[in-house]
């Protein structure tokens, strides 16, 4: 979507250490206790890595005020002192909270956006920060917040003129339909210099969060009727009713039972793989056009293509597990990105399970052993 005008964030020593086993490392054996316990181990070794602080500590210290992801106290004070100097406001409690330990989130973006502009970054390393450091996808342009961002740091306007669009476009009216594919409106955000007509454009392509993921919510139920049809095909009796199949469809994604009373727990699964894990309800709620989350459309549509993609793959040798993660990860990417969703990134605590799994001689059956190592 933006290749444009940035390339994809470039792999680190860790990460590139990451991919290499995760995904090319010694396939695990799906009913190995101690292969899918060492897929966990290294999913939680992430999430306990504070990447947030270590890439906010690295940026400071590029800055001139050298730093540990340890440091709290030095990163609090020098924090503070950019948002007041260089931004004009005081710094959120927020973001405040983030720089003592909480995790970033992603639901309010501006503070994303603001925290990255007092750390004086240009629009590739914000891409670059969004995608390692919190974790999510940067400039999804469809929205308001994100489409002004996108156009004062492509071209390379001052923070007041962010908080100027911003105020100057805070009523506007989201459209009924998300008509217009993402890839025009950024030709339009990089060849509109005139502020007033960007803020003409973004006037008529504003989009809430529903209308911005409609791609995604059809190919979700493309791939559920892909996993209906391979369901029904085996329903001799003929005794699935539209309720049974839904609820058939979660546990075929996760393997077992979906019941309320069912959790995962957080301390023998990561929390970024098991927060946001569909269920009956949360399926029920995406096909009908309901309200559901950034995380939950992802996941839902990154589970049902692994599920139909290696229902079908032949992973009996080694030359085939590999290929086979390959063309995997390689479809998957370029539907999150027609979606508007992070690729795939083995630094994530979830999507670095997915592949561990995909990197194994059954993966269906890996990832139910995984999800299953969870349940209490």
């Amino acid at each position: 979507m933006l290749k444009e005008i940035a390339a994809e964030a470039e792999r680190g020593e860790y990460t590139e250490f990451v991919y290499d086993t995760t995904c090319f490392g010694e396939p695990a054996e799906a009913e190995s206790a101690e292969d899918i316990a060492a897929g966990i181990e290294r999913a939680m070794a992430l999430e306990a890595r504070p990447v947030f602080l270590e890439g906010l500590a690295a940026r400071l210290t590029e800055l001139g005020t050298p730093c540990t992801a340890a440091d709290e106290n030095i990163m609090l004070a020098e924090v503070k002192r950019r948002y007041k100097d260089l931004l004009g406001i005081p710094c959120p409690r927020t973001v405040l909270e983030w720089v003592r330990g909480t995790t970033p989130g992603v639901t309010n973006r501006r503070n994303n956006y603001d925290l990255c502009c007092a750390l004086e970054m240009d629009l590739r390393q914000t891409e670059d920060f969004f995608q390692k450091h919190f974790l999510t996808i940067p400039f999804n342009i469809k929205s308001r917040t994100d489409a002004v961002f996108m156009y004062t740091l492509y071209h390379k306007l001052p923070y007041s003129a962010a908080v100027r669009l911003l105020e100057s476009s805070q009523g506007f009216v989201p459209q009924e339909n998300a008509h217009t594919a993402t890839s025009q409106i950024l030709s339009a955000i990089i060849t509109t210099a005139d502020e007033k007509q960007f803020l003409r454009y973004l006037s008529a392509h504003c989009y809430n969060n529903e209308q911005q993921f409609q791609l995604a919510r059809r190919l979700i139920r493309e791939e559920v009727d892909i996993l209906h049809s391979r369901l029904i095909e085996y329903d001799y009796e003929q005794r699935l009713s539209e309720e049974r199949l839904g609820s058939l469809t979660i546990e075929t994604l996760l393997g077992y039972k979906y019941q309320t009373e069912t959790r995962l727990d957080r301390r023998t699964l990561p929390r970024r793989f098991t927060e946001s894990l569909p269920n009956d309800v949360t399926l029920g709620r995406i096909l009908n056009g309901n309200t559901a989350s950034y995380d939950l459309l992802r996941k839902m549509l990154i589970l049902l293509k692994f599920y139909n993609f290696y229902y079908e793959a032949d992973n009996s040798e080694p030359n085939e597990i590999a290929g086979n993660l390959l063309d995997f990860c390689d479809e998957l990417d370029a539907t999150l990105d027609s979606c508007g969703f992070s690729k795939l990134y083995v630094c994530h605590p979830f999507d670095c399970l997915l592949m561990y799994c995909a990197n194994s001689n059954e993966p269906i059956d890996a990832l139910y052993s995984v999800i299953n190592s969870g349940r209490k």
